[in-house]
């Protein structure tokens, strides 16, 4: 038996043409013009208990790839951090950041990790070792390890900080999926922290994926559609989350003049 990156491989179309989110301002009830592209909404329901949040990460922690990917990140921890700060979802080669392939796979214990869940799993372990593997793996643990509860850090009409891009400055691709991703998390980051908590291919999964398509429309570019995985949403989603946790803060109004 092999452990597979790869995810379900049904396919979500959205269909075209969708109106874009809108990106200008808003008016709160106090009159205050706050620009809302990356705001979390006034009123935010949990809408998932602390049993649900509990029984997926169960679920989760007995897969043989959330063992692996939570090996490569405990092997260093501040290494690990570290990568993520000095790389955005760009990432695609380890020369970016001028480490080798072969300083990479010690830091990380790559090897060391696929034997270990291919002897505590009685399984034998596939995967590729490359830049955007990695970081996708730190991603997803990083995010877990700080909040494994569930996402304690969304409060309500917080403003999620513009992206600046350390890697990908002039990579419109980069830039176009951090969008849909960002716009995805600001609008409904609850049911997004949920399906990235998900198994892959589980009942969850397919559940909270559902539970996410009225927001996912929206946030496409006015006129366009895609095409996007389980597999591909799941990174996505995880980027921004990590993001979102990272660099959310209460809004600061702007008490200009307002329009009648």
């Amino acid at each position: 038996m092999q452990l597979a990156a790869a995810l379900a491989c049904v396919a979500l179309l959205l269909p075209a043409p969708v109106l874009a989110q809108r990106n200008d301002n808003d008016f709160t009830p106090l009159g205050s013009r706050i620009k809302r592209d990356r705001q979390f909404p006034l009123s935010l329901p949990t809408r998932f208990s602390r049993d649900q949040t509990n029984a997926v990460n169960r679920a989760r922690s007995k897969t043989m790839m959330h063992q692996f990917s939570n090996c490569v990140y405990k092997r260093s921890k501040d290494d690990a951090l570290d990568l993520l700060d000095k790389t955005d979802f760009g990432f695609v080669a380890f020369e970016q950041i001028k480490l080798s392939t072969d300083r990479a796979l010690k830091i990380y214990g790559f090897s060391d990790c696929l034997s270990r869940v291919a002897s505590a799993n009685n399984s034998g372990v596939a995967l590729r070792f490359n830049a955007s593997a990695l970081r996708q793996w730190l991603v997803q643990e990083a995010y877990f390890d700080h909040y494994a509860d569930g996402p304690g850090w969304v409060k309500p009409g917080n403003v999620v900080k513009a992206r600046s891009y350390v890697l990908s400055a002039e990579n419109p691709a980069v830039h176009g999926a951090m969008d849909f991703a960002d716009c995805t998390v600001a609008a409904d980051p609850y049911s997004a922290d949920f399906f990235f908590r998900t198994p892959a291919g589980a009942a969850d999964e397919k559940k909270a994926l559902q539970g996410l398509m009225p927001v996912l429309g929206p946030c496409l570019p006015a006129g366009q559609q895609i095409e996007v995985t389980p597999q591909t949403l799941r990174i996505w989603l995880g980027e921004a989350l990590w993001y979102a946790a990272r660099n959310s803060a209460p809004a600061d109004p702007d008490f200009s003049e307002v329009a009648p």
